[in-house]
């Protein structure tokens, strides 16, 4: 191996050390800690984060350092790479709480319009 290589390769190996040895990249020693950061992600719109106990923007880590959904009714957790039906379907189920009309509802309202635009164009 080349000098050059060498030396890149050690300079490598160092930083990913200090990540791994950051918190993030451990994980919290809590599956109930958060991070007061906001994400670098698209604002959250589904009406889901308005049942969580933190802000809509802000990030629940488990003990994984996953980032979750967690129910502000029953501590329940979900991962967020899960997509949010089967929270709605947590909410819906377990407390009642129906979110999923009112998007069935714009959904419906706006295949109305549309089709209607199609047939008087």
């Amino acid at each position: 191996m080349s000098s050059q290589a060498s030396d890149m390769l050690s300079q490598f190996d160092g930083e990913l050390l200090e990540v791994l040895g950051s918190p993030i990249a451990q994980g919290p020693s809590s599956s109930l800690a958060t991070s007061t950061a906001t994400t670098t992600k698209p604002r959250r719109y589904s009406k889901v984060w308005l049942h969580t106990p933190v802000g809509r923007n802000e990030i629940i880590l488990n003990n994984k350092g996953k980032q979750i959904w967690r129910c502000k009714y029953c501590s329940t957790e979900y991962q967020e790479s899960g997509g949010t039906t089967a929270i709605s379907n947590h909410l819906k189920l377990r407390h009642d709480i129906d979110i999923s009309s009112a998007q069935e509802a714009r959904t419906t309202l706006m295949q109305t319009n549309i089709a209607e635009a199609f047939k008087s164009a």
